[in-house]
């Protein structure tokens, strides 16, 4: 297992359904936090590393803000309608100071070199991975200004983002780009703790949508 420190200014982890005004969910989706691990190790494909385990741990409150931005409606192949009609207002919600914890086990993967040992590289070795862009942990925008192995401080809170059948945060866990079909979803709460171990139920098993 590898244990990792990840810093995130501003980012939104925007809910399946929202449409013009963007909604945050207000805990990191399993499913955001890989495709960050995806864009670390420098990875395309999205099954490469399915069998991974992830466990967050929240280090922070983040401060959630809402700003506008302009929404374009009409992109390719109608000019005339983006030009009269294509932009709108659109509200965002935004976290503001993202620090967590993030466990990664790759015991149950079953090609080599596994996600944790490519993550391993990609810190101790960052000019061996070959990507596109940045690091970020969900949309484009949502830069990650730091990503490190964890550094222990004695006594530090950590809030683990648990599995709970009656948690009041249904986060992706598989999302479905092209369409919403096979997209899956789990439900989540927030436990407080002080313990830097992830405990059993803060594990999620990255797996595809026909295995959850």
């Amino acid at each position: 297992m590898i244990a990792l420190e990840v810093e995130v200014p501003f980012a939104n982890f925007r809910k399946s359904f929202a449409r013009s005004y963007a909604e945050t969910y207000e805990l990191p989706p399993p499913a955001t936090v890989y495709g960050m691990l995806l864009s670390l190790v420098g990875e395309w494909r999205r099954r490469r590393h399915l069998g991974a385990r992830l466990a967050v741990g929240l280090l922070s409150q983040p401060k959630l803000a809402t700003s506008l931005r302009k929404r374009s409606r009409y992109k390719y192949g109608v000019a005339n309608k983006q030009s009269k009609l294509g932009n709108a207002p659109e509200y965002m919600e935004v976290l503001c100071g993202v620090k967590f914890l993030l466990w990664l086990d790759s015991s149950l993967e079953s090609e080599k070199p596994t996600l944790e040992e490519r993550a391993a590289e990609a810190l101790d070795k960052p000019e061996s991975i070959e990507r596109s862009g940045v690091v970020c942990l969900g949309l484009s925008d949502d830069l990650v200004n730091r990503i490190a192995r964890w550094n222990p401080s004695p006594g530090q809170p950590v809030d683990w983002v648990v599995v709970d059948s009656k948690g009041q945060s249904e986060l992706p866990v598989w999302v479905d780009h092209v369409g919403s079909a096979a997209t899956r979803w789990r439900r989540y709460s927030r436990e407080p703790g002080t313990s830097e171990l992830a405990p059993d139920q803060a594990w999620t098993t990255i797996l595809g949508p026909e295995e959850l």
